[in-house]
């Protein structure tokens, strides 16, 4: 005999299941229902080596979630980061209506859900403004390692710089 949590198991990704046990930054400390919930507002979206999720300098709509593989983030021709499972791309979406500061690629395979921001903004509307709260206190944090990260990238810059006589 077959339970529903069963069946509900086996059909739900192996993704969201790893996603529930370990919430990505994007989504800490909300309930398993509402992590659940914002999940399925995703689009799964399937890459291959060296496809390109998002050209530099489109408008900003939409976010996305890795959810496997890794993608490469470049600006200027040069590679900024490697992001992989967890790493959420444009989390800002639902706040800047600015466009994409750099271009993001495919680095082998890769499964990404892109979120929309109107359904992005739907599903907050219907919940306590708590979770929107955290929601944009995770955003903040997101942003202030990705500072951090910057800040140690033009620190080791700069110290290779001044060592280097040719300078």
């Amino acid at each position: 005999m077959i339970n529903e949590n069963q069946t509900e198991n086996e059909t739900t990704p192996e993704y969201i299941r790893r996603f529930l046990k370990e919430p990505p930054l994007l989504l800490k400390n909300f309930h398993y229902e509402d992590i659940m919930e914002f999940l399925n507002l995703g689009v799964e979206e399937r890459y291959l080596q060296d496809d390109i999720i998002v050209n530099e300098s489109e408008y900003v709509n939409s976010a996305f979630l890795i959810c496997e593989g890794k993608v490469a983030i470049w600006k200027d021709n040069i590679q900024l980061a490697i992001l992989s499972d967890g790493n959420f791309i444009g989390e800002t979406f639902l706040f800047s209506k600015n466009n994409r500061m750099a271009k993001v690629v495919s680095e082998g395979d890769s499964l990404l859900l892109r979120f929309e921001r109107y359904e992005a903004l739907n599903f907050f509307r219907k919940k306590p403004e708590k979770l929107f709260n955290i929601f944009t206190r995770n955003i903040i944090e997101i942003q202030q390692k990705k500072i951090s990260n910057m800040n140690v990238q033009l620190l080791q810059l700069k110290k290779r710089l001044l060592n280097d006589n040719g300078w």
